[in-house]
């Protein structure tokens, strides 16, 4: 239960690596870049970012770094991704003051929002994963809310470096980095209400960075789960709120009032007086529903699969949606959803290199950190055929019944009450010559 802090001589070795390595970013963000510029114009015009008074909003996936140069505005990437690679930087912010950056997916950069000498910045309900160094870097910033984000597969999902006073990291999923959060000479912040899951030189990296008030949150499997040095700071917010979950605390609850009986000692400095019994929120993922377009695919022609995926819990999340025929992998798609939200998914399976034969289709989502309901993770839509081309009832023959099928269904188009989905053959979405032509060309044909 006791975490130590890394040695005296690596861990200043650590800390500098990752500054040194994130100073040039006026450098990083030269060509190819978009500006939102003071005036509020956008540059270059021909950016898909449209705005509306102080609302700036993505209309498709951006694939170069942004400046923001404004104050007083929002960016709402709408659901969009925001791509790039290292050594660029996803948002760039100097000096900027009542900026909010939401709802964008954020990935592939050396650091996915990077704020420095800014305040009053609110970072909300993003996903930032693949980050080369860091979703979110705060540099010298004051009252910057870092709120219902999922972090995952960056080396740092939060850093903070001489940022004090009211900075609060809250309800944000933070997993499967190096790094949780790390506060490095910041003090007099907050840390609540995140579960930090599966990182594993630190959940929570404290270098000295002093007065911060650290609870509810849940700290599931890190290693270590905490790593302080030079650090004091309070980790609960006294009795009978309680302090942090920590899935290794191995006290009782004699009284059966969700707090532990006994503290959770990180150090000598550092103790969570309240530890709690409980998970806090909701962690659930779930796939609602999924349909094909058709059951019976000629070989080496498509059909559309449609996915409903669904965020059931309190925390944004990012996680895998994959969809497997029997046990060969048809496509994974990463999900990024804020809390009750829910994404369709429509993928093309391609039969080509299919060999002919029987399939059962489901979708299956990544349980999240945290999650015990995973019965809901799985969608069964079930048996599909791929066959030879023209086969429309899945028998393995070319015969009169599958001739009449396509000629019954003649000249209808997709959505019509008289079109038949497993006779349009090219799977173009109607039923013409070229679907008669496939079928005739094989008329005998038998396994």
């Amino acid at each position: 239960m006791r975490k130590k802090a890394l040695s005296g001589t690596m861990l200043p070795m650590l800390l500098a690596s990752i500054i040194f390595l994130a100073f040039d970013t006026g450098i990083a963000n030269a060509e190819g870049t978009i500006y939102l510029r003071p005036d509020g114009s956008v540059d270059p015009p021909s950016a898909p970012i449209i705005r509306v008074g102080s609302v700036y909003t993505f209309t498709s996936n951006i694939y170069e770094p942004i400046v923001i140069e404004r104050d007083n505005i929002v960016v709402d990437g709408n659901g969009s991704k925001l791509q790039g690679v290292p050594p660029s930087y996803g948002f760039t912010l100097a000096s900027r003051s009542n900026v909010t950056i939401r709802r964008t997916y954020i990935t592939g950069f050396r650091y996915g929002i990077f704020a420095k000498s800014s305040a009053d910045i609110i970072i909300d309900s993003n996903a930032l994963t693949n980050n080369d160094l860091g979703g979110v870097w705060l540099e010298s910033s004051t009252g910057t809310n870092v709120t219902n984000n999922a972090f995952a597969y960056n080396y740092v999902g939060v850093l903070l470096s001489w940022s004090n006073n009211t900075n609060t990291i809250s309800s944000n999923s933070i997993r499967n980095s190096p790094f949780g959060i790390m506060l490095i000479v910041s003090s007099d912040n907050t840390i609540r209400d995140n579960t930090i899951a599966n990182n594993t030189l630190g959940g929570i990296h404290l270098d000295r960075a002093n007065g911060t008030q650290i609870y509810h949150n849940n700290l599931l499997d890190n290693t270590p789960q905490v790593v302080s040095s030079d650090a004091i700071n309070t980790w609960d917010n006294d009795y009978p709120s309680g302090g942090n979950y920590w899935s290794d605390y191995i006290g009782a609850d004699a009284n059966e009032d969700g707090i532990g009986d006994t503290p959770y000692t990180i150090d000598g400095d550092n103790v969570d007086r309240y530890p709690l019994m409980s998970l806090r929120g909701t962690h659930d993922v779930a796939v609602t529903n999924v349909a094909l377009s058709k059951t019976v695919i000629g070989q080496g022609y498509s059909a559309t699969i449609t996915v409903a995926a669904q965020n059931q819990g309190t925390l944004t999340q990012v996680f895998n949606v994959t969809v497997p025929a029997n046990t060969s992998i048809i496509q994974t798609n990463t999900v990024f959803l804020t809390s009750g939200n829910s994404k369709t998914l429509v993928i093309t399976w391609s039969t080509a290199g299919w060999i002919k034969g029987t399939y059962i289709i489901r979708a299956q989502a990544a349980s999240v950190p945290g999650e015990t309901d995973v019965a809901d993770n799985t969608f069964t839509y079930g048996v599909v055929k791929v066959t030879v081309p023209g086969d429309t009832d899945g028998d393995r023959d070319i015969d009169i019944y599958d001739i009449v099928r396509i000629a019954s269904a003649y000249g209808s188009k997709r959505g019509e009450s008289l079109f038949s989905p497993n006779a349009d053959i090219d799977s173009d979405g109607d039923i013409d010559i070229y679907d008669v032509v496939i079928a005739a060309s094989r008329y005998g044909y038998s396994e």
